[in-house]
């Protein structure tokens, strides 16, 4: 039946993939600033800027329902992922700052299929390995914070026999870091200090 079904899927989207990918519109991670993935929400409508390898069998890029997914998390496209038998994978190179930390955000779906694997990985560490997850086919956010090295790739691997995995929305930015406003740095401060004087009289009435 999978099969069938991703001969219907190559089929159509062979036929409408020259208009489609002429009126690809943004998503979430496009709005994510300093992003360094390309292409991080698949809305040229394939794997452009992605180094797509292993297994590349039932595994394309979607626009709307597909499966047991409604659409993609943001934007117009995202990608189905579920080869039969042997896993699949979906890396890209990322010129970084040597000893700046990263946030390496995606969005993956997924319903439970057994059986299903799904593995994310930075720089051939692996981050995440999944077996058979289940989101209930809404979007779960995973995030991460990793250190550059000048030059670092993000990998996903996966594989499910029965079904699909949807992934979406991947981003690697600048890790933002919060710093106090000048008005509680000051009041932490006085506290800091009514606490010192405070121990001091203590001290010197004992």
């Amino acid at each position: 039946m999978k099969a069938f079904k991703q001969l219907v899927v190559v089929t159509t989207f062979a036929a409408i993939a020259l208009p489609l990918t002429a009126h690809a519109s943004s998503s979430v991670c496009d709005a994510v600033a300093g992003n360094l993935v390309a292409n991080c929400g698949f809305e040229t409508g394939d794997f452009s800027d992605w180094t797509w390898g292993g297994n590349t069998g039932a595994t394309s890029v979607q626009g709307g329902a597909f499966y047991a997914y409604s659409g993609a998390n943001s934007g117009t496209y995202y990608a189905a992922l579920g080869p039969v038998g042997s896993e699949g994978n979906l890396s890209e190179t990322l010129s970084t700052s040597n000893g700046t930390d990263y946030t390496f955000d995606f969005y993956l779906a997924s319903v439970g299929d057994n059986s299903t694997n799904f593995s994310a990985y930075w720089d051939g560490t692996q981050l995440l390995s999944l077996t058979d997850p289940n989101s209930g086919a809404d979007y779960t956010l995973y995030s991460y914070t990793e250190t550059g090295t000048g030059s670092d790739t993000i990998e996903f691997v996966y594989r499910d026999d029965p079904a699909y995995v949807a992934l979406d929305d991947v981003s690697v930015a600048p890790a933002v870091t919060t710093t106090p406003e000048p008005g509680s740095l000051s009041l932490l401060l006085l506290g800091l200090a009514a606490v010192f004087l405070g121990r001091r009289r203590l001290l010197a009435q004992s």
